[in-house]
């Protein structure tokens, strides 16, 4: 497993000259959902594709396509990515490792009150979580309570990401989410870098009784909007078998930084 440290930083300076964040509309599921990796279920065929991520900082164009979809139900809320790739990379196994270190990956981020939750899986499906929780609210409400757990937490990440983040946020390294499902499905060969794969796809079902963590009204009602963020850490081998890695997302976002919250969609439920 690969040690986190206990503290980071990340530069970032203003969001100006951003073009707009995607609006989303995430339909309701026709029909249930087997959450198998396999996006066969007519619900996906039918769902609104995202626009092909970009690279995080510029914005430009990349090398392979990534799109995400989002469907709901009374009982979770789905997501499923579908990723060209050419050689497919995975060795963490597992939970709770960073898989993005070494593996290419899936991230999903989803905004709550003064919180919000990280997602991502590799393609053996080895999953990490972590649950934010930014400080200066909780400071400023004098919610002792909330602060003495915080800090009483064993593995944390202080996360600073912001310049103008006076007190930053928290990271529960160790949080689960209840009830999440996953699976990935794989067309091509693991780890073989001299055959040439064709992509993978993730799913994911996420439970809306473990959502309300956010501290919102869920599940939603038709016309509610959650700010949801999506990215793909993108892992490539040379012949000499040494490791680069770049970072592509659904929005631009300035800065190879995910943890901006307002350079996430701006999903819209309906019906």
């Amino acid at each position: 497993m690969i040690q986190m440290p206990r503290t980071l930083n990340l530069p970032q300076g203003p969001l100006d000259n951003l073009p707009p964040v995607q609006e989303y509309d995430c339909l309701r599921a026709l029909g249930p959902i087997i959450v198998d990796g396999r996006l066969a279920e007519r619900a996906w065929q039918s769902a609104h594709w995202s626009t092909p991520f970009v690279k995080m900082d510029t914005g430009a164009a990349v090398s392979l396509e990534s799109r995400l979809a989002l469907l709901w139900d009374d009982e979770y809320l789905y997501a499923a990515y579908q990723y060209a790739d050419h050689e497919i990379w995975g060795t963490h196994v597992e939970h709770h490792d960073h898989v993005y270190h070494r593996d290419s990956d899936a991230e999903l981020f989803i905004a709550g009150d003064g919180v919000y939750y990280e997602l991502g899986v590799n393609p053996l499906n080895t999953i990490y979580e972590v649950f934010w929780t930014w400080l200066a609210p909780v400071a400023a409400q004098r919610d002792y309570a909330q602060l003495n757990r915080l800090f009483s937490i064993e593995n944390f990440l202080y996360f600073l990401p912001r310049l103008d983040e006076r007190l930053g946020r928290l990271g529960e390294l160790d949080w689960e989410l209840p009830g999440l499902q996953s699976a990935v499905q794989i067309d091509g060969a693991l780890n073989c870098p001299r055959i040439r794969d064709n992509g993978w796809t993730v799913e994911f079902a996420l439970p809306w009784q473990g959502l309300s963590a956010l501290g919102l009204e869920l599940p939603p009602t038709a016309g509610d909007v959650l700010r949801i963020g999506a990215s793909r850490c993108q892992h490539f081998h040379d012949e000499q078998g040494r490791d680069s890695h770049v970072d592509w997302s659904w929005n631009q976002h300035g800065y190879i930084n995910m943890h901006i919250p307002e350079r996430w969609s701006r999903v819209r439920f309906v019906e």
